[in-house]
């Protein structure tokens, strides 16, 4: 493992670390223990159900996405977002993002560049679902004034991103663009190391050239959304709590928000923590809101323990193939 990703892992489990011993120390374990337990085990079947209803949407999106570059069938999708997102929660520094590039490029022979490019349109639409779940909430959630510039922060980087891996696109397929402008006062041999993997990159950007593919993608991030908030409701039943319906607006935003800090993999206490601090907003009390996060990321975890965990020894994805991916 590089130096740099090194310490990322080392300052994610010092900050889940430090989030478990405030959370620990604010809500006792018997009292902890006790609204667990009371939980409906129907309700949570349900919305592990829906966690894999999301993950299924999210492959299709996947696919839409690449749809210019290859045709990826379903199955296979969706099996290596499974194993993508399962790495996700046991590597640090969210290298599993690295390991569902490798598994589809090797299963499909696809560049891997290609695929990377493709992930990262992904993320453009995630963040842009989460500058969307802000704005709606803000109609009815009692943010504190300094939470709400967490919001533009959102969609500032979405927009800027998003312009720079249009630019980056243009300068592919376009020669008149900006940037093969700037290949001109470039020196040559500081650009053909890295000009094949740029343009295989690149290529993974070619669905920002076609608007109806784009649509086809947006819908289905917005279905995915839909199903993937409404865990949060299904778990808020298990428990008792009527949740309102526009709590998964709320609860999207600061759960995202909070998975982007820096932590031990799969994101221990920092989830949990993220959880108490959204549901506080709504009036829950710390002890029932811990429950709850702790039950909500069993939701997450669950379904790609089993499903991620089958895929990826079927596809002979192990620890040590993983951690050679790493």
């Amino acid at each position: 493992m590089k130096r740099s990703r090194l310490l990322l892992a080392v300052l994610g489990i010092a900050l889940s670390t430090a989030a478990v011993y405030v959370l620990l120390r604010q809500v006792g374990t018997r009292d902890l223990v006790r609204n667990i337990r009371g939980a409906d085990p129907l309700w949570l079947a349900g919305a592990c159900l829906l966690t894999v209803a999301g993950y299924w949407l999210r492959a299709a999106r996947w696919g839409e996405i690449l749809s210019p570059e290859a045709k990826v069938g379903q199955g296979r999708l969706f099996a290596t977002t499974m194993v993508g997102f399962l790495a996700i929660n046991t590597l640090p520094a969210r290298l599993g993002e690295l390991v569902r590039a490798y598994a589809l490029a090797r299963s499909e022979r696809i560049n891997t560049g290609t695929v990377l490019g493709s992930v990262v349109i992904e993320r453009i639409f995630d963040l842009a679902a989460l500058a969307g779940f802000w704005a709606l909430s803000l109609l009815f959630a009692p943010y504190p004034s300094w939470f709400r510039w967490s919001g533009y922060v959102t969609i500032a980087l979405s927009v800027a991103v998003t312009v720079g891996l249009s630019l980056l696109h243009a300068s592919h397929y376009d020669a008149d663009s900006l940037a093969s402008r700037l290949r001109r006062f470039v020196p040559k041999r500081l650009l053909e190391p890295i000009e094949r993997p740029v343009a295989s990159f690149a290529a993974g950007l070619r669905v920002l050239g076609k608007p109806s593919t784009i649509a086809v993608a947006g819908l289905l991030t917005l279905a995915m959304w839909i199903v993937t908030g409404s865990v949060f409701l299904l778990v808020g039943r298990s428990m008792g709590l009527s949740l309102p319906l526009w709590s998964p607006f709320l609860l999207s935003f600061v759960v995202c928000m909070a998975i982007m800090v820096p932590s031990s993999p799969g994101f221990i206490g920092v989830l949990e923590a993220s959880c108490v601090a959204g549901l506080a907003l709504l009036g829950v009390d710390a002890s029932r809101a811990l429950a709850y996060g702790v039950l909500y990321h069993l939701t997450q975890i669950v379904p790609l323990v089993l499903l991620g965990g089958f895929y990826a020894m079927r596809g002979r994805l192990g620890p040590g193939r993983l951690n050679e991916v790493s």
